[in-house]
């Protein structure tokens, strides 16, 4: 409960992302019986509206074919929703057509239009330049989120698909990504926003995606071969001082907990019994080097990388402990990449790293000057004066997105693509690596 109230304290831009998200009353539907209030300027239900479009046939049909009304009966009379449609051209160009429609199956039929439903009404004149990131009714069964909202459980919240809506001047943007000009059509019980493209649902984790991609293979080897070298300083030491053969799952089974290892944050883990499942996703930003950007700071080879982050890192096996210590120098540069340079945020002495707040940000969010003093983590346990303030700073140069740490010697570095959507959030691509200050490459 001291969360949502430290959340509380927080700038109107920090309400927008971290209020919307974490409030169970988040566009939920007003109780069974109670009056729906409504603008006098709504004559209409949303049904009606969908079903009077002269350019949204395909989604009108899906609708019909799928349980959506009997599935808003059930939550209760009075409830309010908001549905994203996309127009016909966008449906065909994704290869829904109206022969598509027909021989799907009824599950697959929901799961098309969950994903495009809210509850609650969300007005146009809700939206900002900022995201406002709204639940869909859509979940991914297996996944849980952390708890916020589910007051059954102490352990997890299910995942669902959200909508990171904006505007910018009038266009709309959903996921950073613009869905054609604002066309908003109130109701009675909630709205419709038309659009003249899909929303992409994502189906893969950043750790696939990166995999997947040739322009990222650098930072997925470094990271891989990174975490084999540090696993492998304890397999050979317990191997020649003790004769005992450790495997690699071993290793990470018993020391895992030491080191933020590069699937860490974006595997997902099995959860086969859902009454003990516990938090087995994490949903942040990930900033992705490029090859060309190891090239750009002075690598010539993914050798090089190893060869540098050998020489100057200090990982060992510590007698002491009987167990792994030390790092290398490039996980404090992807730590960066990867998770905001937490490792370096304050800590409370009794309690440790303050709160997470959310961190995920679409490309027009990156915009936004509130987002330099945007708080990474904040409250929970740990005290106030612990909280961890946003350690990059996001400018522009001519039109061109740009970042760096701050108080870095570093020159601004360039978000050359973005709004890559995972399960874990969306990855915005650099073309450079960060380097925080009194950190050098040499």
């Amino acid at each position: 409960m001291k969360k949502r109230y430290f959340l509380s304290l927080l700038s109107f831009f920090t309400v927008l992302f971290i209020f919307s998200a974490c409030k169970k009353t988040e566009f939920m539907p007003a109780a069974e019986g109670e009056q729906v209030a409504y603008e006098p300027e709504a004559t209409e239900t949303v049904a009606q509206l969908l079903e009077k479009s002269t350019d949204a046939s395909l989604f009108k049909r899906a609708w019909e074919k799928s349980t959506m009304k009997e599935r808003l009966a059930g939550i209760g009379i009075n409830t309010r929703y908001t549905l994203l449609v996309p127009n016909d051209a966008a449906m065909t160009a994704t290869g829904m057509t109206a022969s598509a429609l027909e021989q799907m199956k009824r599950d697959d039929i929901d799961s098309l239009v969950l994903f495009y439903t809210m509850l609650g009404q969300l007005r146009a004149d809700q939206l900002k330049p900022e995201s406002l990131p709204v639940k869909s009714m859509l979940d991914k069964p297996g996944l849980f989120v952390n708890h916020y909202e589910n007051p059954n459980s102490s352990f997890f919240d299910l995942y669902q698909f959200k909508h990171y809506l904006a505007v910018r001047g009038n266009e709309l943007l959903i996921n950073g990504k613009s869905k054609g000009n604002l066309n908003y059509k109130i109701a009675i019980d909630g709205g419709i926003y038309f659009m003249t493209s899909t929303i992409e649902k994502p189906s893969k984790t950043a750790i696939e995606i990166l995999e997947a991609d040739d322009r990222f293979t650098w930072f997925v080897e470094v990271m891989k071969k990174l975490d084999d070298q540090y696993a492998e300083t304890t397999i050979v030491a317990y191997r020649d001082l003790f004769g005992i053969e450790l495997t690699p799952e071993d290793f990470w089974a018993s020391y895992g907990y030491l080191r933020e290892r590069y699937r860490t944050m974006w595997t997902i883990v099995p959860m086969p019994n859902p009454e003990y499942a516990r938090l087995n996703i994490n949903i942040s930003t990930l900033f992705a080097p490029t090859n060309d950007a190891f090239k750009n700071a002075g690598f010539t080879s993914v050798a090089a990388v190893l060869a540098f982050s050998e020489r100057r890192g200090d990982v060992r096996f510590d007698m002491d402990t009987f167990g792994p210590a030390g790092s290398y120098p490039m996980d404090t540069v992807f730590n960066y990449h990867r998770d905001w340079g937490r490792m370096f945020a304050p800590k409370d002495p009794s309690y440790g790293l303050g709160a997470p707040n959310s961190t995920v940000f679409f490309s027009n969010d990156l915009r936004s000057a509130e987002i330099n003093n945007y708080y990474v983590n904040l409250g929970g346990n740990a005290s106030l004066d612990y909280a961890y303030r946003m350690p990059f700073l996001f400018s522009q140069n001519n039109g061109q997105l740009q970042m760096k740490i701050k108080n870095a010697e570093q020159s601004p570095i360039n978000i050359v693509g973005g709004d890559i959507n995972s399960l874990n959030g969306p990855i915005h691509v650099v073309d450079n690596l960060f380097l925080p200050k009194g950190f050098n490459l040499k």
